[in-house]
């Protein structure tokens, strides 16, 4: 399975590659990651819960990050397995600067096994596409909300606190080695069919705002319709030849 793509934020370079490189925003901005700890050097191990039926499971892997120029890209490397089969991949990500945006490029492919080998491609596809999508979504909504805190407060607040735990209560268990540390971001991201669809319309409405316009006059012509077919509710009826028989 290949996949590629990008995505916009309105942020610069230095605050998107700050917030990629911080395990425990991304934690947080990855749908349905239960569990992150940094186990290496530029490596980690994670546990994804997905609900989609067709790939519903617990799944656990490892993610490794190398080549890396800073404030620019670098390769990940991803290996793991869940009760529905193994998977393993490699991709890239690049930033680019647009003005004061920053374009994401993202692109890479991942073999499956087991169950997961026997879902169909447009499906894994479409899935991949949008859990993608929602997460770097998130991404930059927690981008914006660090911005935010340091406009406030300034960074000498946030020295030796995780950023991530000022947002949300965040279980860090701390080894011997203070490099080597595990979170647990909020039980309830899970990905699931509702939260897949959902998104997918909040992006395509945003993206094509005169739909939202045409979805709402359609309803409004239905819902006009069906008033004209409702009795009057004892109002006077314009005048008809019938009634003159009667």
């Amino acid at each position: 399975m290949r996949i590629a793509g990008n995505y916009t934020f309105d942020a610069t370079r230095e605050e998107v590659w700050a917030a990629l490189n911080d395990p425990e925003i991304m934690a947080h901005a990855i749908l349905g990651c239960q569990r992150m700890e940094l186990v290496g050097d530029q490596e980690y191990e994670s546990t994804l819960t997905v609900d989609l039926d067709a790939v519903h499971g617990v799944y656990h892997g490892r993610v490794r990050v190398y080549n890396i120029v800073s404030l620019e890209s670098y390769d990940i490397a991803v290996d793991g397995q869940g009760n529905n089969g193994l998977f393993k991949g490699s991709g890239s990500i690049k930033l680019r600067s647009d003005g004061a945006q920053t374009i994401l490029d993202y692109g890479g492919e991942a073999q499956l096994g087991g169950t997961l080998a026997t879902v169909g491609q447009r499906l894994l596809d479409a899935a991949a596409r949008t859990l993608i999508h929602q997460s770097l979504k998130q991404l930059a909504q927690l981008i914006s909300e660090r911005r935010l805190h340091h406009d406030l407060y300034g960074t000498e607040h946030a020295v030796d606190v995780p950023y991530a735990s000022m947002l949300y209560s965040v279980d860090i268990n701390t080894r011997t080695d203070q490099r080597y540390r595990s979170l647990e971001p909020p039980h309830h991201q899970c990905i699931s069919e509702i939260t897949l669809v959902r998104g997918a319309f909040v992006d395509l409405f945003q993206q094509k705002r005169w739909l939202l316009w045409l979805v709402g006059a359609f309803w409004l012509g239905y819902l006009l319709g069906q008033r004209r077919k409702l009795p009057f509710m004892g109002r006077s009826r314009p005048y008809s030849p019938s009634d003159k028989e009667s």
